[in-house]
Parts: structure tokens; C-alpha cells; sequence
């Protein structure tokens, strides 16, 4: 072996050495069932219009949640983990089975399920809107609403043992309950999970 073809050989090892390992990105599969909703605050029924608003406010509030981890929002139902949207989620614990926000099955080592109610967050966001919001802004808050409760259930997927509802942070996605106001208006933000998921993610 020449020297030419050693040298070549020694600089594919060192760069292999530092920057070959690649970070595989965790994929989530969100997407939306077949869903209604009306409201005279919102003038009668949410339109297709709306419903299009509504996910795209949604997926953006979702994929920002998880903006700078090493996870990828996509539309995929045969992702390693699953948010879908759906018109009514009840909680089958409780005897008087109430409606919930959302609800996630996680399995170890195959990912996890996860339920999110479009009938809960879409009553929320009209019921906590201030005076004077108007039906766009009422339908943008929806598509937080979800949006938030998504990244709120997908964290319960990735950290099935974390403590995340100790939280006493109103504005923080790990908050034990949707019915607030700050789930639907205004900024949103980690406080006790990111640092647990940005190790669970990149380990």
C-alpha cells in the first residue's frame, strides 16, 4: 500500500472518528380524525376552512415545543409514536367516564399512542377567550389548544416514568390540566422536562 492511499485511508478514519456517529431522529406521527364543533361564540360550526387553520396552528405549536431536540413532527400513522386528534377523548378510569383533554398509552421499547380531544380543546379555547377575541382568534386558539396538549401527551410518551405533572407553572406545557386560560392565550414554554427529554433524546 503507497503512501497516497494510507494517507487517504487515515483521513476517512478521522473523519469517520468525528463526525460519522449520526443522531437518529425520533419520528411522531401526528394527524387529525374527522371532527365537528359549533359554537355561538364562533357564529355556528367550524368550517373546513377553519379545521385547515386549526392544524396548521396546531403542528406549528407541536413541532416549536420540540424545536432543537432530535425529533421530527410527521403525518405518519405508522410512526414509532402516535398523536392523533379525535372528536371526544373520555377518561375510562373514572366511573363516570368525564371527557379529558388527552390520554397516552406509552410501551416500552415500541413507542406509545397517544388521544388528544378536539370537543375538550375547542370548548376551552372559546370558553378562556378574554373579551373581545375575535372568531379567528378563537379558532388560531384552538389550534394551540391542541397543539399544546399534543406536545404535552408526546412528552408523557417519551418520559412514561417522569414526574412531569409536578409543575406548578401555569405557562409550562407539563401543567396538570387544560382548563386555563394560558393553555389557549399567550406564550408557552418547558420548565421541568426539557432538560429530561434532551436527555432521553440524545442519549
Amino acid at each position: 500500500m503507497n503512501r497516497a492511499v494510507r494517507a487517504a485511508m487515515a483521513a476517512v478514519v478521522i473523519l469517520c472518528a468525528g463526525g460519522c456517529v449520526r443522531s437518529h431522529a425520533v419520528e411522531a406521527g401526528f394527524w387529525f380524525e374527522p371532527v365537528t364543533f359549533q359554537s355561538k361564540a364562533i357564529d355556528g360550526a367550524v368550517t373546513a376552512a377553519d379545521l385547515a387553520t386549526v392544524e396548521a396552528v396546531a403542528r406549528a405549536e407541536l413541532t416549536q415545543a420540540f424545536r432543537g431536540l432530535p425529533i421530527v413532527i410527521s403525518a405518519r400513522r405508522d410512526a414509532t409514536f402516535r398523536i392523533r386528534v379525535v372528536q371526544e377523548v373520555r377518561d375510562r378510569r373514572l366511573r363516570s367516564n368525564w371527557g379529558v383533554a388527552g390520554e397516552s398509552f406509552s410501551m416500552p421499547g415500541l413507542g406509545g399512542n397517544s388521544s388528544v380531544s378536539f370537543l375538550f380543546l375547542a370548548s376551552g379555547a372559546v370558553a378562556y377567550a378574554p373579551p373581545g377575541t375575535s372568531r379567528r382568534e378563537m379558532i388560531d386558539a384552538i389550534g394551540r389548544g391542541i397543539g399544546r396538549t399534543a406536545a404535552h401527551e408526546l412528552a408523557h410518551l417519551l418520559l412514561p416514568q417522569a414526574p412531569i405533572h409536578d409543575s406548578t407553572d401555569i405557562r409550562s406545557y407539563e401543567f396538570d390540566s387544560a382548563a386555563r386560560r394560558e393553555h389557549y392565550y399567550g406564550e408557552m414554554h418547558w420548565a421541568l422536562a426539557r432538560p429530561w427529554l434532551e436527555a432521553r433524546l440524545r442519549r
